[in-house]
């Protein structure tokens, strides 16, 4: 098994104005978006070996449903394939079901403080695995995983030892799946926020889920 490289999608306009926006379809990148994604695709093509007419040990690049996390994955694949010499579409960006953030139930849409206050209790308790956690009419972190895991499980098996995967996904869902895929300290994981075009790199080294490694947490190279 190669590496997991989760990737957060890009500003959006929901994100500029503090709204809880978690339902896909979603709200569209913003120019600062759009920019972040062209500049974090370069990253990672440089990460991955991109160059000399191949794509290094990318074998993969995946997105969820929502508009965003497409639209952040579309300029990272313009970005990949304008680092290997390649033409336009020749990097295919696979859109998965199962790997969209996590619901906020009845707050879909709510705007400001309170909403952000209680969203925020209820990703603590997603972190530490509490199962009564959730919003009204929300998901559980049991639910989460239910939809994630095998997605990601599905994606790891289909590496090899030098394989990367990239998928295009979302804060809250990084952070929870990332946690409980490799035992993470749910207080490093709370205190560790994950900004827009940022990722995490796992790596399952060849083990069940559960028992994977964090390598890199946004712009820190870790060991967890």
């Amino acid at each position: 098994m190669g590496r997991i490289i989760l990737l957060r999608h890009g500003q959006t306009h929901s994100n500029l104005n503090r709204v809880l926006d978690t339902r896909p379809p979603g709200a569209e990148l913003t120019d600062l978006g759009r920019e972040q994604a062209t500049t974090v695709g370069l990253e990672l093509a440089e990460l991955c070996g991109v160059g000399h007419g191949n794509f290094g040990r990318l074998r993969l690049l995946a997105s969820s449903i929502a508009i965003r996390a497409q639209q952040t994955a579309v300029r990272v694949a313009a970005s990949i394939e304008a680092t290997a010499g390649l033409p336009a579409d020749s990097l295919p960006i696979d859109v998965r079901m199962g790997i969209h953030e996590i619901s906020a139930g009845n707050l879909q849409g709510a705007q400001g403080e309170e909403a952000a206050a209680l969203y925020t209790d209820a990703f603590r308790g997603w972190l530490g695995g509490d199962a009564d956690a959730r919003l009204p009419e929300g998901e559980n972190y049991r639910n989460v995983l239910e939809r994630y895991q095998p997605v990601i499980e599905d994606i790891a098996n289909s590496l090899g030892e030098d394989d990367d995967a990239i998928i295009v996904s979302h804060g809250a869902a990084i952070r929870v799946v990332s946690t409980h895929a490799c035992g993470v300290d749910p207080d490093f994981a709370f205190g560790a926020y994950l900004p827009n075009c940022r990722f995490v790199i796992l790596n399952p080294d060849g083990k069940e889920f559960g028992q994977w490694k964090v390598e890199r947490w946004a712009d820190t190279a870790v060991q967890l």
